[in-house]
């Protein structure tokens, strides 16, 4: 855990180096968004002999490069482009997928900026396809729009190995996907807001309830191969009701069961179990 006005780019080494030294691993290949990366980390990462994928912003790469590597890649999957650069060596693929949402989400930008042009009056904030024409009226950014659909579908990624293939690279970047899904079942399905503590005992408290809510989850998705997200609507109406005897001062747990629950199997195995 970092304090929160420590800059994400500073958080990855220190964690790298504590995992090596607990774990005493001598090699491995560092995966992360292009949120991590800095020239500084890439440096530093190849300094003690490690490897990295990391995603790369296409729109930091200069136009020159970027016109070369589209007509290289002629919009054909399956189809990989190497170039060396002072981040590491650049690859890069091309992906329909990727352009037709590169298309309908560019689409919806340029529908909110023609409203902007014809509501200057209600500019709050100024469009990334907006520029001013004059101090009072605004104009489609033709050029950006330009440099904006060559990049349509083609995805970047930096990375020191040069004996894995430029496939297998790609491929274990996409594996990321399962780190991103942990943050979405943690923040919708658990809904671990968060929470302004004070004391450092209170924040580590929190991020420990957050961390088992989601090994949980986890576990119970592998026993019962179902997501998170069905097996709370299927508990959720389920209810225990407590009786207590008066006489004998005891207390009974009686559990509601519905026959079209497929949870009550899977609660009786393992309350049989543990």
């Amino acid at each position: 855990m970092f304090s929160g006005k420590t800059f994400e780019g500073h958080t990855l080494l220190p964690v790298i180096h504590d995992l090596q030294k607990k774990y005493s691993i001598k090699t491995l290949t560092i995966v992360a968004d292009a949120a991590m990366l800095s020239r500084e980390n890439t440096k530093e990462i190849s300094k003690a002999n490690l490897a990295y994928i990391v995603g790369a912003r296409t729109g930091s790469i200069p136009e020159k490069l970027m016109v070369e590597i589209a007509k290289k890649l002629d919009k054909t999957e399956e189809k990989y482009i190497r170039v060396k650069t002072d981040w590491g060596t650049l690859i890069c693929d091309y992906s329909s997928k990727r352009a037709a949402k590169n298309k309908s989400d560019r689409k919806k930008q340029l529908k909110k900026a023609e409203y902007q042009i014809d509501h200057p009056d209600k500019v709050k904030r100024m469009n990334r396809f907006v520029m001013a024409k004059t101090k009072a009226t605004f104009m489609l950014n033709e050029e950006l729009i330009k440099q904006d659909e060559l990049r349509d579908g083609i995805k970047g990624y930096y990375t020191n190995l040069k004996k894995v293939s430029s496939k297998l690279i790609i491929k274990r970047y996409h594996d990321l996907w399962h780190v991103e899904r942990s943050f979405r079942i943690a923040k919708s399905d658990l809904q671990a807001r968060p929470v302004f503590h004070h004391k450092k005992e209170s924040i580590e408290a929190h991020i420990l309830i957050v961390f088992v809510s989601l090994c949980l989850s986890k576990s119970l998705e592998i026993i019962s191969r179902l997501s998170i997200k069905k097996i709370k609507k299927y508990i959720w109406p389920v209810l225990d009701i407590e009786f207590k005897d008066t006489v004998s001062d005891k207390a009974f747990t009686k559990r509601m069961t519905t026959r079209e629950n497929p949870m009550a199997k899977l609660w009786k195995s393992l309350l049989t179990e543990y």
